[in-house]
Order: C-alpha cells, then sequence, then structure tokens
C-alpha cells in the first residue's frame, strides 16, 4: 500500500524545530521545578528553622503562610481558587514531608556531635552517618521534585510560563 500524503518521516527543518520546541519545554519545565524547588526548600526551612519565638514556626502558622505566598504568587498568574487550593494542598504535603526528614537531619547533627566529642573517632559509624544524609538528602531531592510536578500539573502552560516570567522578573529586580 502507498501513502497517499507524502513522506512519513519529517523534513529536516520540522525535526530541528520539534528539537527546538521539546528543548525550550525542557528547559521551562526544569525552571518551574527549580522555582518550586527553591520556594518549597526555603518555606520547608523556615518551618524547621524558623525566625519565631521558639525557633519553629507552628504547624498552622506554617500553612497560613504557605497558603498566602501560594495565593500571592498564583494570582499573578491568574490561576482560579481551584488551582490555588490544589497546589497549596501538594506544597504542603510536601513540606510536611520534607520537615519529618528534618528531623532525621537534627538527629543526624547531634549523632556526628557526639562521634566528634568521643576520645576516639568511630570512622566507620561517622562514615554511616555520612552515607544516610546523602540518602536522605536525595530522598529530599526527589520529594521536592515530585511535589513541584505534580503543583506544576495544576497549571496550564500558559499559566507556567507566565509564572516563569514572572520569576524571570523577580530574579533581575534582586541582581540590580
Amino acid at each position: 500500500m502507498t501513502e497517499q500524503y507524502g513522506s512519513s518521516s519529517p523534513t529536516p527543518e520540522a525535526s530541528q524545530r520539534g528539537q527546538r520546541r521539546s528543548r525550550r519545554g525542557w528547559i521551562i519545565a526544569g525552571t518551574i521545578a527549580g522555582v518550586l524547588a527553591l520556594g518549597v526548600a526555603a518555606a520547608t526551612a523556615e518551618y524547621g528553622n524558623g525566625w519565631h519565638h521558639d525557633g519553629r514556626m507552628s504547624a498552622e502558622a506554617f500553612s497560613e503562610h504557605l497558603e498566602y505566598h501560594v495565593k500571592q504568587v498564583l494570582s499573578d498568574v491568574d490561576a482560579t481558587p481551584e488551582q490555588e487550593a490544589q497546589v497549596t494542598s501538594i506544597l504542603q504535603s510536601a513540606a510536611s514531608d520534607l520537615y519529618a526528614m528534618n528531623e532525621q537531619h537534627v538527629a543526624a547533627h547531634e549523632e556526628l556531635h557526639a562521634i566528634l566529642s568521643a576520645p576516639t573517632i568511630d570512622r566507620a559509624r561517622l562514615e554511616t552517618v555520612r552515607a544516610d544524609q546523602l540518602r536522605l538528602a536525595d530522598d529530599a531531592s526527589q520529594r521536592i521534585v515530585q511535589g513541584i510536578a505534580d503543583a506544576a500539573e495544576i497549571l496550564t502552560p500558559e499559566q507556567r510560563t507566565a509564572l516563569i516570567a514572572r520569576m524571570e522578573r523577580h530574579h533581575d529586580w534582586r541582581e540590580d
């Protein structure tokens, strides 16, 4: 059977356009992921090491804080209230998971103090703590990326593009 509408293989120009479009999509997705990761990480750091009376922000205060910032950022990209609620829920869940990981990190920090203050250094135990912390960092990184991807999927491609433009303007302002 012969093909009636021409060759099934794309022209070199079409292939290059598709590659550029694909590359641009990955760049945009990567940028969104990075920015949201920083936002979640910063929020988590504030939650775990906040500037509040007892050194920690309460879970309720943190939830309000995160919700406020999500609403502020997403209002600039015309997100619906439903989108705001979904993104807030996703990021709060990620932050909660990261907070639990932060407690493991604090425990490891205390263990390092014990190892290093002992009369002799237990190198094997020190190496175990180091390896555990690398795994914990990888787990945290994976959770951040998962949260970012989940949140980004709530937004339309146009909203994600507008969000990137907003973040770039903010970044440019901070460098001046």
